[in-house]
Protein backbone atom coordinates (compact mmCIF):
# COMPACT_ATOMS: atom_id res chain seq x y z
CA UNK A 1 0.00 0.00 0.00
CA UNK A 2 1.52 3.42 -1.09
CA UNK A 3 2.15 5.66 2.02
CA UNK A 4 -0.03 8.73 2.42
CA UNK A 5 1.52 11.95 2.04
CA UNK A 6 1.96 15.01 4.72
CA UNK A 7 0.75 18.45 3.36
CA UNK A 8 4.54 19.57 4.18
CA UNK A 9 5.50 16.83 1.73
CA UNK A 10 3.67 18.42 -0.96
CA UNK A 11 6.86 20.76 -1.25
CA UNK A 12 9.10 17.41 -2.36
CA UNK A 13 6.01 17.18 -5.24
CA UNK A 14 5.99 20.59 -6.44
CA UNK A 15 9.77 20.48 -6.62
CA UNK A 16 9.87 17.22 -8.74
CA UNK A 17 7.53 19.17 -10.97
CA UNK A 18 9.81 22.16 -11.44
CA UNK A 19 12.92 19.77 -11.92
CA UNK A 20 11.05 18.07 -14.54
CA UNK A 21 11.07 21.21 -16.93
CA UNK A 22 13.72 23.74 -15.93
CA UNK A 23 14.37 24.98 -19.41
CA UNK A 24 10.65 26.20 -18.36
CA UNK A 25 10.15 26.67 -15.09
CA UNK A 26 13.91 28.32 -15.06
CA UNK A 27 14.76 26.70 -11.49
CA UNK A 28 17.96 24.80 -12.24
CA UNK A 29 18.49 23.71 -8.27
CA UNK A 30 14.73 21.94 -8.13
CA UNK A 31 16.59 18.67 -9.05
CA UNK A 32 18.16 18.61 -5.43
CA UNK A 33 15.04 17.96 -3.65
CA UNK A 34 14.42 14.52 -5.99
CA UNK A 35 14.27 10.86 -5.31
CA UNK A 36 12.54 8.08 -5.83
CA UNK A 37 9.94 8.20 -3.53
CA UNK A 38 8.94 12.49 -4.14
CA UNK A 39 8.77 10.98 -8.00
CA UNK A 40 7.27 8.34 -7.40
CA UNK A 41 3.95 11.02 -5.77
CA UNK A 42 4.71 13.58 -8.54
CA UNK A 43 3.77 10.62 -10.44
CA UNK A 44 1.00 9.28 -8.67
CA UNK A 45 -0.26 12.90 -8.68
CA UNK A 46 0.11 13.37 -12.18
CA UNK A 47 -1.78 10.28 -13.23
CA UNK A 48 -4.60 10.52 -11.18
CA UNK A 49 -5.34 14.53 -11.30
CA UNK A 50 -4.05 15.82 -14.73
CA UNK A 51 -0.50 15.07 -17.02
CA UNK A 52 -0.40 18.55 -17.62
CA UNK A 53 -0.12 19.71 -13.88
CA UNK A 54 4.02 19.48 -14.03
CA UNK A 55 3.45 22.03 -16.96
CA UNK A 56 1.46 24.25 -14.85
CA UNK A 57 3.75 24.49 -11.80
CA UNK A 58 6.81 25.03 -14.33
CA UNK A 59 4.52 27.90 -15.56
CA UNK A 60 3.96 29.43 -12.33
CA UNK A 61 7.66 29.12 -11.02
CA UNK A 62 8.41 31.09 -14.32
CA UNK A 63 6.11 33.62 -14.36
CA UNK A 64 7.08 35.13 -10.45
CA UNK A 65 10.60 33.99 -11.61
CA UNK A 66 10.31 37.03 -14.40
CA UNK A 67 8.25 39.50 -12.65
CA UNK A 68 10.26 39.45 -9.47
CA UNK A 69 13.46 39.49 -11.67
CA UNK A 70 12.18 42.53 -13.43
CA UNK A 71 10.74 44.54 -10.35
CA UNK A 72 14.44 43.95 -9.17
CA UNK A 73 16.01 44.98 -12.33
CA UNK A 74 13.73 48.30 -12.45
CA UNK A 75 14.27 49.14 -7.98
CA UNK A 76 11.25 48.64 -7.36
CA UNK A 77 12.15 45.80 -4.73
CA UNK A 78 15.20 44.46 -2.63
CA UNK A 79 13.38 41.73 -0.48
CA UNK A 80 11.63 38.61 -1.05
CA UNK A 81 9.37 37.47 1.69
CA UNK A 82 8.38 34.20 0.58
CA UNK A 83 5.11 32.78 2.73
CA UNK A 84 4.80 29.05 2.43
CA UNK A 85 8.31 28.69 0.68
CA UNK A 86 8.69 25.07 0.55
CA UNK A 87 11.43 23.95 -1.34
CA UNK A 88 11.43 26.54 -3.79
CA UNK A 89 14.54 27.99 -4.81
CA UNK A 90 14.04 31.63 -5.44
CA UNK A 91 16.92 33.13 -3.14
CA UNK A 92 19.59 30.80 -5.22
CA UNK A 93 18.32 32.19 -8.58
CA UNK A 94 17.92 35.49 -8.18
CA UNK A 95 20.35 38.69 -7.73
CA UNK A 96 22.41 38.26 -4.09
CA UNK A 97 21.88 41.78 -2.75
CA UNK A 98 18.43 40.94 -2.03
CA UNK A 99 16.80 39.93 1.52
CA UNK A 100 15.13 36.50 1.13
CA UNK A 101 12.96 35.73 4.23
CA UNK A 102 12.03 32.22 3.81
CA UNK A 103 8.66 31.40 5.71
CA UNK A 104 7.12 28.00 6.25
CA UNK A 105 6.14 25.36 8.76
CA UNK A 106 8.64 24.46 11.25
CA UNK A 107 9.56 20.97 9.70
CA UNK A 108 9.82 22.12 6.28
CA UNK A 109 11.80 25.21 7.17
CA UNK A 110 14.45 23.57 9.30
CA UNK A 111 14.83 20.55 6.84
CA UNK A 112 15.34 23.35 4.00
CA UNK A 113 17.92 25.35 6.30
CA UNK A 114 19.96 21.82 6.83
CA UNK A 115 19.98 21.46 3.38
CA UNK A 116 20.78 24.29 2.07
CA UNK A 117 23.49 24.65 3.53
CA UNK A 118 25.14 21.75 3.30
CA UNK A 119 24.80 22.26 -0.45
CA UNK A 120 26.09 25.67 0.21
CA UNK A 121 29.28 24.22 1.96
CA UNK A 122 29.55 21.71 -0.65
CA UNK A 123 29.69 25.02 -3.49
CA UNK A 124 26.37 23.34 -5.39
CA UNK A 125 24.45 26.88 -3.99
CA UNK A 126 25.37 30.41 -4.18
CA UNK A 127 25.43 32.02 -0.58
CA UNK A 128 22.56 33.73 0.18
CA UNK A 129 21.25 36.42 2.73
CA UNK A 130 18.47 34.26 4.05
CA UNK A 131 16.23 34.41 6.97
CA UNK A 132 14.40 31.66 8.05
CA UNK A 133 10.84 31.99 9.56
CA UNK A 134 8.58 29.10 11.01
CA UNK A 135 5.49 29.84 11.10
CA UNK A 136 1.45 28.57 11.16
CA UNK A 137 -0.68 30.65 9.11
CA UNK A 138 -3.38 28.64 10.90
CA UNK A 139 -2.74 30.42 14.39
CA UNK A 140 -5.46 32.70 14.90
CA UNK A 141 -3.75 35.43 15.79
CA UNK A 142 0.16 36.56 13.23
CA UNK A 143 0.93 39.37 15.93
CA UNK A 144 4.41 37.45 16.47
CA UNK A 145 5.14 36.69 13.37
CA UNK A 146 4.46 40.12 12.81
CA UNK A 147 7.14 41.34 15.22
CA UNK A 148 9.81 39.13 14.37
CA UNK A 149 9.26 40.01 10.64
CA UNK A 150 8.93 43.97 11.10
CA UNK A 151 12.83 44.59 12.01
CA UNK A 152 14.24 42.72 8.94
CA UNK A 153 12.35 44.31 6.76
CA UNK A 154 11.83 47.98 7.99
CA UNK A 155 12.67 50.68 4.95
CA UNK A 156 12.22 47.79 2.34
CA UNK A 157 10.42 47.64 -0.61
CA UNK A 158 9.73 44.00 -0.24
CA UNK A 159 7.99 41.37 -2.96
CA UNK A 160 5.79 39.60 -0.53
CA UNK A 161 5.00 35.95 -2.95
CA UNK A 162 1.92 33.46 -1.66
CA UNK A 163 2.28 30.58 -3.94
CA UNK A 164 0.50 26.99 -3.68
CA UNK A 165 -0.67 28.25 -0.12
CA UNK A 166 -4.07 29.74 -0.25
CA UNK A 167 -5.74 26.05 -1.02
CA UNK A 168 -4.90 25.12 1.42
CA UNK A 169 -5.89 27.80 4.24
CA UNK A 170 -9.35 28.50 5.30
CA UNK A 171 -11.02 31.93 4.65
CA UNK A 172 -10.18 33.92 8.04
CA UNK A 173 -6.24 32.76 7.97
CA UNK A 174 -6.75 34.16 4.01
CA UNK A 175 -8.12 37.62 5.25
CA UNK A 176 -5.46 37.60 8.74
CA UNK A 177 -2.45 37.59 5.88
CA UNK A 178 -3.72 40.07 4.11
CA UNK A 179 -4.59 42.09 7.27
CA UNK A 180 -0.82 41.54 8.07
CA UNK A 181 0.89 41.97 4.84
CA UNK A 182 0.36 46.03 4.39
CA UNK A 183 1.86 46.56 7.53
CA UNK A 184 5.09 44.76 6.71
CA UNK A 185 5.07 47.00 3.47
CA UNK A 186 4.61 50.81 4.94
CA UNK A 187 7.86 51.76 2.23
CA UNK A 188 5.40 50.03 -0.55
CA UNK A 189 6.21 47.01 -2.37
CA UNK A 190 4.19 44.00 -4.01
CA UNK A 191 2.43 41.08 -3.50
CA UNK A 192 2.19 37.77 -5.74
CA UNK A 193 -0.83 35.68 -5.09
CA UNK A 194 -2.09 32.31 -6.11
CA UNK A 195 -5.37 30.69 -6.10
CA UNK A 196 -8.47 28.96 -7.98
CA UNK A 197 -11.35 30.20 -8.83
CA UNK A 198 -14.62 29.04 -7.56
CA UNK A 199 -15.72 28.23 -11.40
CA UNK A 200 -13.26 25.50 -11.04
CA UNK A 201 -15.14 23.56 -8.91
CA UNK A 202 -17.56 22.51 -11.57
CA UNK A 203 -14.85 20.96 -13.43
CA UNK A 204 -14.13 17.28 -13.20
CA UNK A 205 -9.97 18.10 -13.22
CA UNK A 206 -11.23 19.93 -9.82
CA UNK A 207 -12.97 17.00 -8.29
CA UNK A 208 -9.84 15.05 -9.36
CA UNK A 209 -7.59 16.58 -6.95
CA UNK A 210 -9.84 16.65 -4.28
CA UNK A 211 -10.21 13.03 -4.29
CA UNK A 212 -6.57 12.50 -4.63
CA UNK A 213 -5.66 14.91 -1.57
CA UNK A 214 -8.32 13.64 0.22
CA UNK A 215 -6.99 9.70 -0.09
CA UNK A 216 -3.31 10.53 -0.15
CA UNK A 217 -2.87 13.08 2.63
CA UNK A 218 -2.59 11.88 6.22
CA UNK A 219 -6.26 11.84 7.58
CA UNK A 220 -5.22 14.28 10.50
CA UNK A 221 -4.19 16.65 8.24
CA UNK A 222 -7.61 16.97 5.89
CA UNK A 223 -8.69 20.43 4.84
CA UNK A 224 -11.11 22.44 3.56
CA UNK A 225 -10.01 23.74 0.32
CA UNK A 226 -10.66 27.30 -0.64
CA UNK A 227 -11.22 29.07 -3.77
CA UNK A 228 -11.39 32.64 -4.66
CA UNK A 229 -12.96 34.62 -6.78
CA UNK A 230 -11.49 37.36 -8.22
CA UNK A 231 -13.33 40.32 -6.71
CA UNK A 232 -11.61 39.34 -3.55
CA UNK A 233 -8.18 40.77 -5.19
CA UNK A 234 -9.91 43.77 -7.25
CA UNK A 235 -11.75 45.00 -3.28
CA UNK A 236 -8.62 44.78 -1.75
CA UNK A 237 -8.47 48.49 -0.03
CA UNK A 238 -4.33 48.48 0.54
CA UNK A 239 -4.09 47.13 -2.98
CA UNK A 240 -4.40 47.58 -6.35
CA UNK A 241 -4.05 45.15 -9.16
CA UNK A 242 -1.37 45.07 -11.05
CA UNK A 243 -1.22 41.88 -13.31
CA UNK A 244 -3.40 39.12 -13.44
CA UNK A 245 -2.42 35.78 -15.35
CA UNK A 246 -3.71 32.18 -15.51
CA UNK A 247 -1.90 28.89 -16.41
CA UNK A 248 -3.84 29.10 -19.86
CA UNK A 249 -2.34 32.36 -20.77
CA UNK A 250 1.08 31.89 -19.29
CA UNK A 251 0.78 28.65 -21.51
CA UNK A 252 0.65 31.51 -24.76
CA UNK A 253 3.50 33.07 -23.54
CA UNK A 254 6.26 30.98 -22.86
CA UNK A 255 4.60 27.66 -24.84
CA UNK A 256 3.63 29.02 -28.51
CA UNK A 257 2.41 26.76 -30.60
CA UNK A 258 1.64 24.15 -27.44
CA UNK A 259 -1.71 23.58 -26.86
CA UNK A 260 -3.48 22.78 -23.62
CA UNK A 261 -6.93 20.71 -22.92
CA UNK A 262 -8.44 23.41 -20.88
CA UNK A 263 -10.66 21.26 -19.09
CA UNK A 264 -7.74 18.82 -18.15
CA UNK A 265 -5.67 21.65 -16.19
CA UNK A 266 -6.37 23.17 -12.77
CA UNK A 267 -6.19 26.36 -14.12
CA UNK A 268 -4.56 28.45 -11.48
CA UNK A 269 -4.38 32.11 -11.40
CA UNK A 270 -1.55 34.34 -10.28
CA UNK A 271 -2.30 38.18 -9.26
CA UNK A 272 0.41 40.75 -8.87
CA UNK A 273 -0.75 43.29 -6.88
CA UNK A 274 1.06 46.82 -5.10
CA UNK A 275 0.49 48.71 -2.55
CA UNK A 276 -1.44 52.06 -2.84
CA UNK A 277 0.06 55.42 -1.58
Amino acid sequence: MEQKINIHETAFVTAAFRAADSDLSRDTFAYLWANQVTDRHANRYRQAVSLHEGVAHCLRNRYFMDTIQNLFDTGKIDALLNFGCGFSMYPYLLHPSLLFLEIDTGNVMAYKQERTREWQRQGILPERNIKFIEADFNRPSLEDLYQEILPMVRGRKCFILLEGVLFFLGHEDTIRLFDLFPRLQLDGGFVGSVSFTPDLEKKEVFGKLIDFVEGNLEKNQQFNYQTLPHEFYRTLQAYSLEDHQDTMSLSNRYLRGTHLPEDEVLNEHMYLLRTKN
